[in-house]
């Protein structure tokens, strides 16, 4: 980085210089500091070493063990047995470590820590159990682990021992080792070779406690300070390092990449030197450090140095072109404005009026300005201090003032008059004249503006007699004033749109009106929301600040950040937050800033902004949810493990990062920003997918690409099962539906046979039906007919009968009664009509004889006339027996067939 040596203002008197702020007594500017404490990375409170991976991924070697900082989540890994972790060094794919009893080193991949490989176990017993304090690697890849007696050089896949005394903490100068034997002076030694002594290298007894840069130029540390060392000795290497670090305890020193020095104390913490030994900045706890033991120094990839303390971390962010004021012991408050006036340095905060006094080295309170500052302008007559209780014109530490209207928030001059200016307040509208202020008439300076009783936060003129108001929270005016601008003629409130806590400022002939929904350009009465400004996109929530006037230079602020801008060109983001509600961007020198805060204030040097900041790989690990890590940057993953975890970092330790991520295949929504490092997806089903990632700084993203299987039965190999098991299912239906078909042809000519069977039958039975009412028919006409012969021959024989006693007839009438009798009892006649009988009834005469043995045939006779429904009267001649003989059958006939009195006989036959 470009150091200030100017840290403040180059005051036009020249009283104030950037040295003289940063004296022991004087207000320190210092760079952002990060503190990290053992609850943050969960291990012991000493760091006694530290190193960084290509990656960015920070490693530091703590008594609880080697932790591990990816800018996002910390780790702790132990060696074998646990001990206490000494020093840590990088080299290629290794993080070689050392502590008590114990070295080695553990192999890196991908951001990763790997296995662990002792090297100390390969040596023989005696040579064990030396606590290792540092390791030097030297140009050519050898690695030099060091106790305080002992030299272990590891060179290529050899480790050689050597015992050279005393030692205190190497140094690695090329392919060389310098180290420091006590009571001897200064050795070098390269892989390989002897051990050679620096000339006029011992420093008198003393012992050196540190070594810095080359063997040329290099810097001496002591009990009594540091030196620079030559070939003829030691010499002063700067009276204003030798003053500060008299007594300290020095316990570290390092050159940093910028050719400044740091030097890291007992009791004292940290001091930074430029190249001459000049004081750039003296850290200690109450000045930004968490602790004034420092264990470690370590200037990271980014130029940003770390310190290692006994009790936690502290980063201190180099790389950045800001400089901050914290209150610290001596509390200013937050920062609402600041100015430059008389050769003095003002700065306004919510708790008065402060001035910068080089002695003693301090802000002081104006006396009579206690109380919150909302303005500070410099005008001709004095600086203008617009206040909570009035406003005020200061010189030096004299605060007058000129109005008692509460609320100073805003002023402005009127066009072409130095002399008045119109001012927002709690009240409204106030016109201040500063020629009567500071003349006789001071008790007249301020007039209020009758017509708008409102609270007013920021004005601005638009025309000669026109300004917009903005409200002290919500809504705006259009204010007409009246000619001598003592009076509002008219006043317009703009309701559209609804500006909450909205913010004025001014680029040129431009204002913006902004709020948290939305910037809008204000012209002739109307506001147009803008969606970009000067080639920058605006978002809800950003807002801009105009820079120095013609320089082109202004400023995008957004929640956690702030970007310079020259003209339409980004420069790098710095993670500096300005207040929201009364956001103060002062330009100071040509090239500086101040940024007003919530505690103390900030300085930008717009010269030392980077045109953009160097695009970060993000790191991407995943893994499944049971732990095993998924690798290769396109995997195939079985259905079975199917739930993903994915954990990513952007190793850049000096900010907060926030990231959001998708996975596409998934979803194609963004998550919410979130700080969280981690997803997890749970039951993927199979198919291609693509996680990404991006973080909200440096444009870093990263990418991984997966398949996931499908399950066993979803695979190729199943389908085709799947398909020959159809197939086959197929062709069995396609038989069984075949056989279905045979059976049911079979059935259907079955049923043909049968159909055509009954019909047969039906045929056959029509046909019998026929024959036998044929047969009925001719049974009928035989009876009948026999009936009426048998009537005919009895009535024949009645006649005969009555005629018998005639002598002329008597023997011709025997012979016809004779005669007829035989007709009467002919059994031709009977066998005749019984065969006709059964034909018709179904041999009914011999089933019924069959069941009523004893029936005679004149039964049976009667038995088949009844079933054939002939009445008593049609039976009687067939019998030829009188119908009450006809009666008295029936009655015998009865009996025997075992009928009871209520039986009919005639159904009985019919159902025999």
């Amino acid at each position: 980085m470009r150091p200030f040596t100017l840290l403040l203002f180059v005051l036009l008197a020249g009283v104030t210089t950037g040295q003289q702020w940063n004296t022991e007594d004087g207000p320190q500017l210092t760079p952002r500091i990060r503190q990290y404490a053992k609850s943050d990375y969960g291990a012991d409170n000493q760091n006694w070493d530290i190193t960084q991976s290509p990656e960015g991924v920070l490693y530091v070697a703590n008594s609880g063990g080697v932790l591990r900082f990816d800018g996002l989540n910390w780790s702790v890994h132990q060696l074998p047995g646990r001990p206490s972790v000494r020093c840590v060094t990088r080299y290629a794919d290794r993080l070689y470590v050392g502590g008590y009893g114990e070295f080695g080193y553990f192999r890196l991949r991908e951001g990763q820590l790997g296995s662990y490989v002792s090297l100390s176990a390969t040596l023989p017993p005696e040579e064990q159990g030396e606590e290792i304090w540092n390791i030097e690697l030297l140009d050519g890849g050898a690695v030099v682990f060091q106790s305080f007696s002992r030299l272990y050089w590891y060179v290529g896949d050899a480790l050689r021992v050597a015992v050279p005394g005393d030692i205190m903490f190497a140094h690695a100068a090329g392919e060389a080792l310098l180290y420091p034997v006590t009571g001897a002076g200064i050795y070098r030694q390269s892989p390989g070779k002897e051990a050679v002594p620096l000339p006029n290298s011992d420093p008198g007894g003393q012992p050196i406690v540190g070594l810095a840069g080359s063997a040329d130029e290099l810097l001496v540390a002591t009990a009594g300070g540091v030196f620079r060392y030559g070939h003829d000795g030691y010499g002063s290497w700067s009276t204003v390092a030798d003053s500060l670090l008299f007594g300290q305890q020095i316990n570290r020193l390092i050159r940093l990449g910028g050719g400044e020095v740091a030097v890291g104390t007992i009791t004292s913490g940290v001091y930074v030197f430029d190249s001459g030994g000049k004081l750039l900045h003296h850290l200690s706890y109450g000045r930004g450090l968490s602790n004034n033991t420092v264990l470690a120094l370590f200037e990271d990839r980014d130029g940003n140095l770390w310190t290692g303390l006994d009790g936690g971390l502290n980063l201190i962010v180099r790389s950045e072109p800001l400089l901050f004021y914290r209150s610290g012991v001596r509390p200013i408050g937050s920062a609402y404005a600041a100015a430059h006036y008389g050769g003095s340095f003002y700065v306004g905060t919510n708790q008065g009026l402060f001035r910068y006094r080089p002695e003693p080295g301090q802000f002081i309170l104006v006396p009579g300005t206690a109380g919150q500052v909302w303005e500070l302008r410099a005008t001709p007559y004095g600086l203008l201090c617009g206040h909570n209780d009035g406003t005020f014109l200061v010189e030096e530490d004299r605060a007058n003032l000129i109005s008692p209207r509460s609320g100073g928030w805003q002023s402005v001059f009127v066009d072409g008059d130095s002399t008045r200016l119109l001012q927002a307040n709690y009240a409204g509208l106030s016109l201040i004249d500063l020629a009567k202020a500071t003349g006789s008439g001071a008790a007249e300076a301020e007039h209020r503006l009758e017509g708008l009783l409102a609270p007013l936060r920021y004005l601005a003129f638009t025309g000669p007699r026109r300004v917009l108001a903005l409200h002290g929270s919500r809504g705006a005016y259009d204010i007409r004033l009246s000619a001598d601008l003592r009076s509002i003629e008219r006043v317009d409130t703009l309701t559209s749109p609804d500006l909450i806590r909205p913010l004025l400022v001014r680029f040129g002939d431009t204002l913006l009106v902004q709020t948290d929904d939305g910037i809008y350009r204000y012209r002739d009465g109307a506001f147009n929301e803008l969606t970009a400004f000067r080639g920058a996109a605006l978002t809800p929530g950003t807002y801009v600040l105009p820079g120095r006037e013609g320089s082109g230079e202004w400023f995008k602020v957004d929640p956690d950040r702030i970007v310079p801008y020259r003209k339409e060109r980004a420069l790098a983001a710095y993670p500096v937050t300005l207040r929201r509600s009364f956001p103060a961007l002062v330009a100071t020198t040509d090239s500086t800033y101040l940024f007003c805060l919530d505690d103390g204030f900030a300085l930008f040097d717009a010269t030392g902004a980077a045109a953009e900041l160097d695009r970060r790989e993000l790191l991407l690990d995943y893994a499944g949810v049971t732990g095993r890590r998924v690798e290769g940057a396109a995997v195939s993953i079985p259905y079975a493990e199917n739930d993903l975890r994915f954990a990513y970092a952007l190793p850049v330790l000096d900010r907060p990062i926030r990231y959001r991520s998708r996975l596409l295949g998934f979803s194609d929504a963004w998550s919410e920003w979130s700080t969280l490092g981690a997803r997890e997806f749970t039951n993927l089903e199979e198919g291609a997918y693509r996680f990404e990632v991006e973080a909200d700084w440096f444009g870093a993203g990263a990418t991984a690409s997966f398949f996931v299987r499908p399950p066993w039965y979803r695979t190729g190999l199943a389908y085709t099962a799947y398909a020959l098991f159809l197939v086959g299912l197929l062709y069995a239906l396609y038989l069984q539906h075949r056989k279905r078909l045979r059976l049911q042809a079979r059935k259907l000519e079955a049923l043909r046979q049968r159909q055509l069977q009954r019909q047969r039958i039906e045929a056959r039975n029509e046909q019998l039906e026929a024959e036998n009412r044929r047969k009925s028919r001719e049974l009928a006409n035989t009876t009948l007919t026999l009936a009426k012969k048998n009537e005919m021959l009895l009535d024949l024989k009645g006649e005969l009968s009555k005629s018998s006693g005639s002598p002329t007839i008597g023997k011709s009438s025997q012979k016809l009664l004779r005669l007829i009798d035989r007709n009467l009892n002919n059994e031709e006649d009977w066998a005749i009509f019984e065969s006709h009988f059964n034909e018709v009834h179904e041999a009914f005469l011999k089933r019924l004889r069959g069941e009523h043995a004893d029936l005679t045939s004149g039964d049976l006779r009667l038995a088949a006339y009844v079933r054939m429904d002939l009445s008593s009267k049609e039976i009687a001649p067939l019998l030829h027996i009188s119908i009450r003989g006809v009666e008295n059958k029936r009655y015998r006939l009865r009996k025997k067939l075992g009928l009871e009195s209520n039986d009919n006989l005639n159904q009985y036959l019919h159902d025999f």
